[in-house]
């Protein structure tokens, strides 16, 4: 069993969660399960800061499994700022009766075990959720796939150009899909999920994409920065 410097997993969900294997790199991207994450934030310093809501969504055969979704509120151990509830509108009342991490976690574990994970600016996930699930005795399983480098890479192809970094809204609707909830974390797994087949299934009509041609984004982002995106143009047409 996988766990983080050889503690026990401290519950029945970390253990699934640390017993789950995960898919072949090699697979098909259609062929992956998947688990889009989102976390709400009293905050992004991981020092000071913590998961106060989560949503996840399964992905299975390249379709979102809305049925399936999961979602809860983390009772946080500081007191919010106002910052952080102008972003998302999570107060301390709608904490009041919240879980602990610990206990809070289960359906999120249970969503994610055996699954590839998906985010948007996926480097605030993983490191939210390693520090999380260490508190449970297991470590974050493989990559966390990022919508944030995939979109753009999708835009770049299409537009000849690489487009400027932006947000989840800002990409949604740079891609023509709609925006669900902005800063709830089921509604932003929703938009997440949909970019991600969006994108994915534009990529993977020109080349056929793999789990672990996914994972590597940010080495093809760094690619298209340094010697410019390939316009690949319409073929002509017939006659």
């Amino acid at each position: 069993m996988s766990v983080w410097r050889g503690r026990r997993a401290r519950s029945e969900a970390a253990r699934t969660y640390a017993r789950a294997r995960l898919p072949s790199p090699n697979t098909p991207w259609r062929q992956v399960s998947y688990c889009v994450v989102d976390l709400e934030l009293s905050g992004l310093d991981p020092r000071r800061s913590e998961i106060v809501s989560f949503g996840a969504l399964p992905i299975e055969d390249g379709r979102v499994r809305l049925a399936d979704a999961a979602s809860g509120l983390v009772a946080p151990t500081r007191p919010l700022t106002e910052a952080s509830i102008r972003v998302h509108g999570i107060r301390a009342a709608d904490l009041s009766s919240a879980p602990a991490l610990t206990e809070a976690l289960g359906p999120l574990l249970a969503a994610m075990a055996g699954r590839a994970l998906i985010a948007h600016h996926a480097p605030v996930e993983r490191v939210f959720l390693s520090l999380a699930l260490r508190r449970l005795g297991v470590r974050l399983h493989g990559p966390v796939l990022d919508t944030a480098l995939l979109a753009r890479i999708w835009l770049a192809e299409r537009d000849g150009e690489m487009p400027r970094r932006m947000n989840l809204s800002e990409m949604a609707l740079a891609c023509g899909l709609p925006v669900h909830s902005p800063h709830t974390a089921i509604g932003d797994a929703l938009t997440t999920a949909q970019l991600f087949l969006a994108a994915v299934s534009q990529l993977d009509a020109r080349d056929p994409q793999t789990l672990r041609g996914l994972s590597r984004a940010s080495q093809r982002i760094a690619a298209l920065e340094a010697y410019g995106p390939l316009r690949r143009e319409p073929p002509p047409p017939a006659g």
